[in-house]
């Protein structure tokens, strides 16, 4: 292994053993939620860090909602913390660069199955749950935030009428991990298209169609997969194109 690379390597297992330190402080009632956290000067000497290995950990716990930094005020613990950092897959998919190709092809093996036994298993509520999402899609309209957060609800919808809290907890983290990626695609894309991909599905679960909604789930899958890549690609491109127009502007000083 490199020196770079032992080095970068070293950086990650710092930063686990102190989201790992975390996660112990607050499961004890050390850290409470609401609560401010010491500063970070005091919290590197605590812990016997440099203060930018604390800063990479702090970073990573904001990312997954487990504390808030205020300007001026300082950090706070989320009053969901720990909920949030029950899930160690969060941890797996931030530090070990999981592609979103890689979780595409998670959904695409699980989803579909998950919603063939949604169809089997989910009340009249849950019926009713998922129907809600889908008419707030149709609600949103050209609010991409709005569209995207009841897209997510409505595919949450249906793992929980699936009844399989392993799988809920599992891919809500997944979700999570693309919503960027999502939220660009609904820019991309007309909104009925992705409605009318959804209303399929919820047909399926309505009949009470294993196979259908089965069939319908891969189908909006294969479709999201596709626009997932030029997303990436977008972005990509976006990042290139402002990194460009940086140097060039550093060049004409």
């Amino acid at each position: 292994m490199s020196e770079p690379a032992i080095r970068t390597k070293r950086k990650e297992d710092v930063t686990v053993r102190l989201i790992t330190i975390f996660k112990q402080l607050i499961a004890e009632g050390v850290l409470k939620p609401g609560g401010r956290l010491p500063s970070e000067r005091e919290l590197a000497e605590n812990f016997g860090v440099s203060r930018s290995s604390l800063r990479q950990a702090l970073k990573v716990l904001e990312i997954m909602g487990v504390i808030s930094q205020r300007v001026g005020d300082g950090s706070y613990v989320s009053n969901s913390a720990g909920q949030l950092l029950g899930e160690p897959m969060e941890f797996l998919i931030l530090l070990d660069g999981i592609s979103f190709h890689e979780l595409m092809e998670a959904r695409l093996i699980v989803e579909p199955e998950l919603t063939a036994r949604a169809a089997q298993r989910s009340s009249p509520e849950d019926i009713n749950r998922i129907l809600q999402e889908l008419k707030a899609m149709e609600k949103a309209g050209k609010d991409h935030r709005m569209f995207v957060e009841h897209d997510l609800l409505f595919h949450s919808a249906i793992f929980e009428a699936a009844g399989n809290r392993v799988c809920t907890s599992m891919f809500s983290v997944v979700h999570r991990a693309l919503d960027k990626l999502v939220t660009i695609m609904a820019q991309m894309v007309d909104h009925e298209h992705t409605i009318e991909l959804h209303r399929h599905i919820f047909r399926a679960l309505a009949d009470r169609d294993p196979v259908e909604a089965k069939r319908r789930m891969a189908e909006h899958l294969l479709d999201a997969q596709g626009l997932l890549v030029l997303a990436a690609e977008n972005e990509g491109q976006v990042k290139l194109q402002n990194r460009i127009l940086s140097l060039k502007g550093q060049l004409s000083r």
